[in-house]
């Protein structure tokens, strides 16, 4: 029973029960995408079904990862067989306990909303963080929930990206000033195309559709004169006026 509930592996090199962080990530890539789209099909469908029925695959994911072994998990099952030929990335499995854990709260919060089928902004609130939690880790490797544990003051040996270590920040000003000139060139070109030069063909299009001459009008094949104008010859003066 032991080998079967368990958090965390056991490898020769570390003290401490770790866990493969490209396992976590791909999970983590793979629920983010089923949750954005079961929550595109509420807005499409305005049905329930399939947002409902991620969510409920999101609790028994979370409670087999933290209450049984993450290892049994369905979505990191098949996040591992994806990455399944890249070398295991260990990080220490504590914190992803405690991270998994506020998963688990998440899932109890969700499970309430579906069982007593009580609808409020809290619920929408609720399913955007957990998308907003999978999308940081299996995007950036962050964690949210390891980078909370560290901030307890908890002693960690080693952490996803080694974040829970004191990093050398010295070229982020670089960074940032770099990233701000971007921006304002990217707004730039933004403001160029938005109000010059696609705004000038909206103009065009608008002018196009206000002015159509009499003579087009006329050899429009789908306006048809009645017979009895034609009978009377007055088929063009009839075009004339009713084909505009």
């Amino acid at each position: 029973m032991g080998g079967i509930i368990s958090f965390g592996e056991n490898v020769e090199e570390y003290n401490f029960k770790v866990i493969n962080e490209n396992d976590a990530r791909a999970s983590a890539g793979i629920m983010f995408l089923l949750g954005i789209i079961s929550l595109f099909s509420v807005f499409m469908t305005k049905n329930l079904f399939w947002a409902e029925l991620f969510s409920i695959t999101f609790i028994i994911e979370f409670f087999i990862r933290v209450f049984v072994n993450p290892k049994y998990a369905p979505y990191i099952l098949l996040g591992s067989l994806i990455v399944s030929n890249q070398a295991p990335n260990w990080v220490e499995a504590k914190p992803k306990k405690f991270a998994w854990f506020l998963g688990v709260l998440l899932g109890i919060i969700m499970t309430y909303f579906i069982v007593f089928d009580v609808m409020s902004p809290i619920r929408l609130l609720t399913c955007v963080l957990c998308l907003v939690l999978l999308f940081l880790e299996a995007s950036f490797g962050i964690c949210l929930g390891c980078i909370l544990y560290n901030k307890l003051n908890i002693k960690l040996n080693k952490c996803a990206g080694d974040v829970c270590q004191v990093q050398d920040k010295k070229n982020n000003k670089n960074k940032i000033l770099l990233l701000f000139v971007f921006i304002l060139l990217f707004s730039s070109i933004y403001y160029y195309l938005n109000n010059y030069k696609y705004n000038m063909n909206k103009e065009l299009v608008t002018v196009n559709k206000t002015y159509t001459p009499i003579k087009e009008s006329i050899d429009k094949p789908d306006c048809k004169a009645p017979q009895w104008a034609i009978d009377m010859g007055h088929k063009d003066m009839w075009k004339e006026h009713n084909c505009k």
